[in-house]
């Protein structure tokens, strides 16, 4: 049962393995790639016959639930095998035919040869000399490797450009120096843009649809080109180390780290994740952000799947929204309030003393069940010792405590256990929840439950020398008129405790939906109305 299985999965995938007799000894040795490949489809032809036991009168009664996980799970070891095996035969391709153009003889390559473009897959230093090749290897010199062309150059995303981000090669954020290189190299004027991309294993979007698997990445591609379009490349992504390669190699963009952050964490297999999965890594970005804050950045974190209609950031430095050291998405698209937006229930007024709150013009307010943080957009410009730093901070710190907990396990799952629990989004509402402060700046005064309703009219929404970001002029005045009319919500934040003796009271604005939209894409069909 099992040998033909083996035939059939390796002439699919790996042609090489169905030619009968073993290759010559000139042949490439296996890749570990390769090997990897092996030993996943021996593992999905063992579970397949164990499951066949199983199902059989003889194995008793199946928990289905189980078994398709374990085929899920089986699957994507597969697909990840496969993709590292593409890559490598990938590269010593183009290594060879850039060998070939440069008039070097290719050297033999073995398991456990570095790829040329980078120390990625290697784990001997860079400064520790390479192994001695044995007798009758053809070895290029320096010189000869010199005229080899870099595939990328002059490529976006490779190559550096005047006082914009530098290109970087990658690298653990948790090794030494690696965080503090990235940042540096890839944020412009203390401004960084924190993206992030998995594999994916979304778990709630595989369950919609298989296909969607991977559309992750074409989000993210298209995010940025929509960012350059708009003169923007200060981004920096948080992936895994196997995408990374990916995006390094078939699309030029060196601007991608991962993380070891918690891999070795004791709740992941109870909790069912693995290092990689979008649940994990959304909790080791608020980290990096947090970092990020610590070392005086203010940070952009972005959904990939949103679009860009204008640049934010003169829209973020305008009077109307300066004053709020964090700025995220209203998700009010929702029952809880018919969709409506926030409005003013009585007439604006500025508080007696403007050095409270500058610019602070209140309308009334609004209960905190209906302000409900949509956090794929948010601006964050806090440091240690602030409210909207706090928040950051309490949020991946409660992934963690829930992590070490026991998993949730639902009764509608009849025992599965429900990962989205650790979901990043529930956890910072509930931080800022917890950490909002009555707000004598608010007219009326705002109690901690409510959030105090701002008017659009408070000051301009765009900075000193910016009339309009659109490029339908004409439209300047109508849109600015419309801005001005829409009313947002602003909570008063305040740590629980001082850290290093700093103690701040932060303001947290949930943006109008025609700076962040409104949790939802429906808007943008007709964007210019």
């Amino acid at each position: 049962f099992v040998e033909p299985a083996i035939v059939v999965c390796a002439r699919q995938f790996v042609p090489r393995y169905c030619r009968g007799p073993s290759p010559p000894a000139s042949r490439m040795p296996l890749l570990e790639a390769e090997k990897r490949v092996l030993a996943c489809l021996l593992c999905f032809c063992a579970v397949i016959f164990g499951g066949w036991l199983v199902l059989s009168p003889l194995g008793g009664v199946a928990d289905t639930h189980q078994l398709e996980t374990m085929f899920l799970e089986l699957e994507e070891e597969l697909e990840e095998a496969q993709s590292d095996l593409r890559e490598a035969r990938a590269e010593a391709s183009s290594l060879r035919e850039a060998l070939r153009r440069a008039g070097v003889p290719s050297p033999a390559l073995s398991a456990n040869s570095s790829s040329f473009y980078g120390a990625r897959h290697s784990s001997q230093p860079a400064s520790q000399p390479h192994a001695q090749p044995k007798a009758g290897t053809a070895v290029s010199t320096p010189a000869a490797l010199e005229k080899i062309r870099d595939p990328c150059a002059g490529r976006p995303g490779a190559t550096a450009r005047g006082s914009g981000p530098r290109p970087i090669p990658g690298g653990d954020l948790e090794a030494s120096g690696v965080l503090e290189a990235a940042f540096a190299a890839r944020a412009v004027e203390g401004e960084l843009i924190f993206l992030s991309v998995g594999d994916t294993r979304d778990h709630r979007r595989v369950a919609k649809d298989p296909a969607l698997k991977d559309i992750s990445t074409d989000f993210l591609l298209h995010l940025l080109a929509n960012l350059r379009a708009l003169g923007r490349e200060n981004w920096l992504i948080l992936s895994t180390r196997r995408l990374c390669g990916r995006l390094q190699a078939e699309h030029c963009e060196r601007s991608c780290v991962w993380s070891t952050l918690w891999d070795d964490h004791p709740g992941l297999e109870p909790w069912r994740l693995k290092p990689g999965d979008m649940f994990l890594m959304w909790a080791q970005q608020w980290r990096y952000v947090a970092r990020a804050l610590e070392l005086g950045y203010r940070v952009f974190r972005a959904d990939t799947d949103v679009y860009f209609a204008e640049d934010p950031y003169p829209l973020l430095r305008s009077p109307l929204l300066r004053p709020f050291e964090m700025v995220v998405q209203h998700d009010f698209a929702s029952m809880l309030d018919n969709n409506r937006r926030p409005a003013c229930s009585a007439p604006p007024r500025r508080p007696a003393d403007s050095a409270v709150a500058p610019g602070l013009q209140t309308c009334g307010t609004r209960p905190r069940h209906l302000a409900l943080l949509n956090i794929g957009l948010l601006y964050v410009r806090s440091s240690p010792g602030g409210g909207a730093y706090a928040a950051i901070n309490e949020t991946w710190a409660a992934f963690l405590s829930k992590l070490s907990g026991p998993p949730y396990k639902p009764k509608h799952l009849n025992g599965r256990v429900e990962s989205q629990a650790l979901i990043d989004q529930p956890f910072m509402r509930k931080a800022v929840d917890e950490l909002a402060a009555p707000d004598s700046a608010s007219l009326p005064p705002k109690p901690a439950s409510h959030w105090a309703v701002v008017s659009g009219a408070s000051a301009h929404p765009y900075p000193a020398g910016v009339t309009c970001s659109l490029a339908d002029q004409g439209g300047c005045g109508a849109v600015l008129e419309a801005r001005r009319k829409t009313a947002f919500l602003v909570q008063l934040v305040r740590p629980r405790r001082p850290l290093a003796g700093l103690r701040r009271d932060e303001r947290i604005a949930l943006a109008p939906d025609w700076l962040f939209g409104r949790g939802c894409l429906t808007h943008v069909r007709r964007p210019l109305s």
